[in-house]
């Protein structure tokens, strides 16, 4: 298999799919290649929408591959749509590979939805924030598989999550690549456990493409670094030890959710997971490791102090349009990230007083602290804007963007962001998946001693 020609075809993206679109292709697949595809509805989602799986070819090994575990990522569905087309188109190609391959294209197409009002527009963080949406933890699939730790007991999956669930127990995959996307950072992985040679085909297909290999802050504070850019696949359960950690209280009520798919695929089958955060912005300054002048205590607490700055705008503004209004799914958000955001700023704060945030941080570590995490934090605001348009509040709605184009306007200014083009970052979640896929059957292959 040759995975850099195989990714060399993937073609220009201008703009994503809709859930009507995605649902359209998947139909039109299945009734040109009837032998080798089939479509089924495996479930119904919170607002009575369709959940669509393709069951593409019948090797020996299965994979589960699951687009959008959060509806707000959705860099993965076209990565599915190549993906599906050249299965079906290339026989060699699924012979080699070896698997049968369960593929939702689309886990939670209410929350797609939502985000639809960005999917065809010049792709700007504005507009972006203005048409955002994130499900609260216990409404997104890949937060709300059912766990029990500690004092946290989770037991009420969302509809979506049943489904995946389901799937997971019938078919027992052994692959399983949930298919997120960061915001603004450089490209990273999560993986089960090391494979041979898997680490440095994952680096080559990520340079393939010149892309960056993500060196800012991790993600989370408690990830273990496999190497640079690649990290250790998690549950819940490692939030749960983090916020206990650094909280004088039961973590659970900020959590309010489930574990993660690959958490709860460990029950089923003792398979093997990837997943490939690409980003939607880059600036170079994330490649930077000269030294920045400063700690990385000091620059996450200069982040904190920032965000907490958008956080307070937020409480202020949802608390005047969340009067009477009606618990849907921007209101939940919303009252999810108030709730929450608190105590986790909380506990980065003390989680900084560690030893290891003393040393100074390099220039791409303190600009992912300072301005990527103000990015993130924003998206929230805009959800609010949402909320005031939607209830008719012109003046909050009127202020609450002038707002986000002030602090839009203060991200461009700090930073040289650049919007990565569709294709690049299809075409490394394409190769990245295509080389686990090939270790892991290498890898279970060799245990067999085949």
């Amino acid at each position: 298999m040759d995975v850099y020609q195989l990714i060399g075809d993937v073609p220009e993206y201008h703009e994503f799919l809709t859930v009507q679109e995605l649902s359209a292709s998947s139909r039109d697949l299945a009734r040109r290649y009837p032998k080798i595809v089939t479509l089924q509805t495996i479930g119904t989602s919170t607002e009575g929408r369709p959940i669509e799986m393709l069951t593409i070819g019948n090797g020996p090994k299965r994979a589960l591959l699951l687009g959008t575990p959060h509806p707000n990522e959705p860099i993965g569905t076209l990565t599915l749509e190549f993906l599906t087309r050249r299965l079906c188109e290339d026989d060699d190609l699924r012979d080699e590979l070896g698997y049968t391959f369960y593929v939702i294209k689309c886990a939670d197409p209410d929350g797609m939805v939502l985000n639809e009002g960005w999917f065809k527009q010049p792709f700007t963080p504005l507009t972006y924030a203005l048409n955002f949406y994130r499900p609260p933890h216990r409404e997104q699939i890949e937060w709300s598989f059912p766990v029990h730790y500690k004092s946290l007991h989770f037991q009420s999956p969302c509809p979506e999550t049943k489904a995946v669930m389901e799937v997971m127990e019938q078919s027992r995959p052994t692959f399983l690549y949930s298919l997120h996307n960061a915001g603004f950072c450089g490209v990273y992985f999560y993986v089960s456990r090391p494979l041979p040679g898997l680490f440095p085909r994952l680096r080559r297909v990520v340079a393939s493409q010149g892309l960056p290999i993500h060196q800012g802050e991790p993600e989370v504070p408690y990830l273990k670094r496999f190497e640079e850019g690649v990290f250790a696949l998690f549950g819940v359960q490692e939030t749960y030890d983090y916020l206990a950690r650094n909280l004088t209280e039961d973590p659970a009520p900020y959590i309010d959710g489930g574990t993660s798919s690959d958490d709860y695929l460990k029950t089923v089958t003792a398979g093997y997971s990837l997943v490939t955060e690409m980003p939607y912005y880059y600036d170079p300054v994330l490649q930077d490791r000269s030294p920045a002048g400063i700690t990385r205590r000091e620059a996450l607490l200069q982040g904190v102090f920032r965000v907490d700055s958008i956080y307070h705008d937020i409480r202020e503004y949802f608390a005047i349009v969340s009067r009477g209004a009606p618990r849907d799914r921007l209101y939940r958000s919303v009252d999810d990230y108030t709730k929450k955001t608190p105590k986790r700023l909380a506990a980065l704060k003390r989680e900084v007083e560690s030893p290891q945030y003393s040393r100074e941080a390099t220039r791409a570590e303190a600009f992912d602290a300072t301005v990527c995490r103000v990015f993130n934090h924003m998206l929230y605001l805009g959800e609010v804007y949402r909320l005031a348009v939607a209830r008719g509040n012109e003046d909050v709605s009127r202020h609450v963007r002038r707002r986000l184009e002030e602090i839009c306007g203060q991200i461009a200014g700090q930073s040289n962001l650049q919007t990565l083009p569709l294709q690049k970052l299809v075409a490394v979640q394409v190769g990245a998946g295509l080389h686990a896929l090939a270790a892991w059957k290498e890898s279970s292959d060799s245990q067999l001693g085949r």
